[in-house]
């Protein structure tokens, strides 16, 4: 952050430009996590950090219903309880605002490379292409369905046919990256084109 200073000398805060931006989405336990871990091995802390919009939602529904915001962090079966809930906090926001919790993940963002992990809406994407215009990556995982039910998906009827779920199925992406482990096709040829991608931008 870059501390800047307005007419009563207060103290603000300003969010360091990024240089690149990686904007993934997809389907729940196909591994967006995963790769995004995968990625910041290969970029370094340094470089590169991992945002989440759906931490400002949990911090905003803990607050608002005074539950153990720690826990809703957790893929556990307490963050399950409350995730229909969530959702519609979620929805009900930004149908209001569309930046919303775009804006509050970014405030302290502080890399030259961030990867936002959790894209649901058109909405989302659209705020960070046009807010950061030629520095976004749009990242598509998918897995098997049995693939995933092995991670511990199964159907829940109002979330996996919710806009949080299905909102970016038909949406245009620059890179789709199959994540049924490691080891399947193209995962590996996936994960360095993203990471070429980042050099080249922050080499610019």
């Amino acid at each position: 952050l870059k501390n800047i200073y307005d007419n009563s000398g207060r103290t603000t805060y300003r969010m360091t430009e990024p240089g690149a931006i990686i904007l993934i989405n997809g389907k729940r336990k196909c591994g967006k996590d995963y790769l995004a871990s995968k990625i910041l091995e290969k970029l370094g802390t340094a470089v590169c950090e991992i945002l989440h919009l759906s931490t400002e939602i949990k911090r905003e529904y803990a607050q608002l219903h005074n539950l153990d915001f720690d826990l809703l962090l957790t893929d556990s079966p307490y963050k399950d309880v409350y995730r229909s809930e969530m959702i519609a906090l979620g929805e009900s926001r930004r149908n209001a605002d569309p930046g919303h919790y775009c804006r509050l993940t970014t405030e302290h963002a502080s890399k030259q490379c961030w990867m936002v992990v959790d894209n649901r809406r058109e909405t989302d994407v659209e705020y960070f292409k046009k807010r950061f215009p030629g520095k976004c990556l749009v990242v598509r995982v998918v897995a098997s369905q049995e693939v995933r039910k092995r991670r511990g998906w199964s159907w829940k009827a109002g979330v996996d046919d919710a806009t949080s779920e299905c909102g970016l199925d038909n949406y245009p992406q620059d890179i789709t990256v199959s994540n049924d482990g490691e080891l399947s096709d193209g995962f590996s040829e996936g994960l360095e084109s993203i990471v070429c991608w980042v050099q080249e931008r922050l080499e610019t």
